[in-house]
């Protein structure tokens, strides 16, 4: 009954960010939805009955390098005798970067006093909690010419993902290359309850066995994704109650295939979801249980084809999306000539240095040229040929026609006539 009533709870809550007149606008329009999600979440924390947001602002009663520091449970009451740790990030062009950490305790109403703290464009400062394995902190920020007072909010920690009111969103690039397919991934994890979410070491969002070249940025808390190969992504850090973003990506193998078809995974309590592949003209994309796509750009203006839905409450659960791609252009004649003159080259280079090349038949020779220069010309037309591959195939080709009609020119000699010596 719990873990029913917590992802309904949630969904109602998401159900603000996915009004379905924005969510139909925005995918008519190419665009993902966060301005809808930002402006929101806003008016969330803005509710009656909700906590204040974490916080740290300027108080000019404070001494200059001064920062207080007021820590409290999820109902604003003050938490005593709390460990607080001050993180300090030095970063200069001249020394790079280092750390710092100083250590203090709250008081009996909760508060925990810094002094004599350095202020300048270089250093920041991160307040930050630590409490049944989970990481309470407000981003870095710096001190300026006034003290500072700052508010942290400590939450009760849960590992199950049903005891917090935790809903979310994703969104997935998918992008065909030469010799892989490359998938970007947005996650937005909402809490929407009072526990703090912490994942269990086991809690894996599936990839397919074969994915390589994963990669990640770390943000400002300890919230983000690790590879687990043949396996997946874990999910790792502190999702108090709020909106948390991961961003990662990650390759599939692809010999050039016309149609091409792979599962990526989907973070807990999935709400929405979209994805996105740039597109020739020709392609189709399909994703189970999603809406037709609809043809749009993206971020880089390429053309690109969309498709979203939005998961209702009474659904089962969305834990893997299958993507399939169709009408991908298989490998056109620029790559093998382009294979084929760097093949070419080499062989040339190892049968003239081991050994004298045979006599050789120019007229079939040339024939041949002529022919590939004809496919290339071919190649380019209809746009499979890159204009930079095009200009080097064919001047390498026109140089090599060049050199048979210069082979079977008939050889002048020249005679040199001795001067004489006078007796």
């Amino acid at each position: 009954m719990l873990k029913r009533t917590s992802a309904a709870l949630g969904y109602v809550a998401l159900s603000v960010f996915l009004m379905p007149s924005r969510a139909h606008a925005a995918a008519a329009e190419g665009k993902p939805q966060e301005a809808s999600a930002q402006s929101s979440s806003s008016e969330a924390a803005e509710a009656p009955g909700e906590a204040p947001a974490d916080a740290a602002l300027e108080d000019p009663s404070l001494p200059k390098g001064t920062l207080d520091l007021h820590i409290v449970d999820p109902s604003g009451h003050a938490l005593a005798r709390t460990d607080v740790a001050l993180a300090i990030l030095y970063n200069s062009v001249a020394k790079g970067e280092s750390r710092k950490r100083l250590a203090a305790m709250t008081d009996d109403v909760g508060n925990a006093r810094f002094k004599d703290l350095e202020s300048g464009s270089g250093i920041a400062y991160r307040p930050t909690v630590i409490k049944d394995g989970a990481t309470f902190s407000i981003p870095p920020f710096p001190l300026g010419q006034r003290g500072m007072r700052a508010l942290l909010h400590v939450y009760p920690v849960t590992n199950d993902v049903d005891q917090a009111l935790i809903v979310s969103q994703s969104m997935v690039y998918a992008e065909v290359k030469d010799d892989r397919i490359q998938i970007q991934q947005a996650l937005k994890i909402y809490n929407f309850g009072k526990n703090a979410w912490v994942p269990p070491g086991n809690f894996v969002i599936v990839l397919p066995d074969t994915f390589t070249a994963f990669a990640t940025q770390q943000g400002m808390t300890d919230v983000g994704v690790e590879a687990v190969p043949q396996k997946g992504v874990k999910l790792h850090g502190t999702f108090a109650p709020g909106q948390h973003v991961v961003e990662f990506k990650w390759q599939l193998p692809y010999a050039g295939e016309a149609q091409v078809k792979f599962e990526v995974g989907m973070p807990p309590h999935l709400a929405a979801a979209r994805v996105i592949a740039p597109a020739s003209r020709g392609m189709t994309m399909a994703v189970d249980g999603f809406e037709p796509t609809k043809t749009s750009t993206d971020g880089m203006g390429q053309r690109a084809l969309v498709t979203e839905r939005q998961i209702r409450r009474d659904e089962p659960p969305v834990r893997t999306l299958t993507v399939e791609v169709k009408g991908l252009p298989t490998e056109g004649p620029g790559k093998v000539i382009a294979s084929f003159l760097a093949l070419s080259t080499v062989v040339a280079g190892l049968v003239l240095g081991t050994r004298k090349a045979p006599p050789r038949d120019t007229k079939r020779e040339r024939d041949q040229l002529l022919a590939a220069l004809e496919a290339v010309e071919a190649a380019r037309k209809d746009g499979s040929l890159g204009p930079k591959t095009y200009e080097r195939a064919r001047r390498e080709l026109l140089d090599d026609v060049a050199r048979t009609f210069a082979h079977d020119a008939p050889a002048k000699t020249m005679s040199i006539k001795k001067p004489k010596v006078s007796g």
